[in-house]
């Protein structure tokens, strides 16, 4: 079979599309230590809710061929699966029979290529199931490694600050 030279170079454009398309999965966060954020004094119950319906590969980034691509909805759940463990090491009953439900979702994630750095920037959004509390804000970290660090760092950065956060913690109060 002879191939022409236009079915080549369709053959070669195709694998060189498919072959720069990177999915971003989450891998793994550094724990918070207790040093930085220690155990609290008083009773705390939440339940955590995924509330990104978006399970589509979503662009965030291209650099000529590159393409950069998350599924919003498993990093939701993987910043949920961090986040809770990081509240029951503090003694943070989290539990579906919770009072305190809170739906949280991540999006929009931008990433910049700089000198000797990549910054990554997610938009994290928390709120109750009628909408009457609402906590939003783009947490934004770099790594002088990788993209995927940058990303992980910027979920450490961001479990850290919701951590100390008084507002979020006085929704958990029981």
């Amino acid at each position: 079979m002879k191939l022409s030279k236009n079915m080549l170079l369709a053959l070669i454009s195709c694998l060189l599309m498919i072959s720069c398309a990177h999915h971003s999965v989450p891998k793994q966060v550094p724990e918070v230590g207790m040093d930085i954020v220690g155990s609290y004094d008083q009773k705390y119950s939440v339940d955590l809710i995924n509330d990104q319906p978006d399970t589509s590969e979503n662009l965030y980034w291209s650099m000529g061929v590159h393409r950069y691509y998350a599924n919003y909805n498993t990093w939701t759940q993987f910043f949920i699966d961090n986040y809770t463990k990081e509240l029951e090491k503090r003694g943070v009953d989290v539990s579906d029979d919770s009072p305190n439900k809170v739906k949280v979702r991540l999006s929009d994630f931008a990433f910049m290529q700089g000198f000797a750095v990549v910054r990554s920037n997610i938009k994290i959004k928390l709120e109750s199931p009628d909408r009457s509390w609402v906590k939003e804000w783009v947490e934004s970290d770099k790594s002088g490694w990788s993209g995927g660090r940058a990303l992980g760092s910027t979920v450490y950065r961001a479990i850290e600050r919701l951590l100390r956060d008084e507002e979020v913690m006085n929704r958990m109060k029981i």
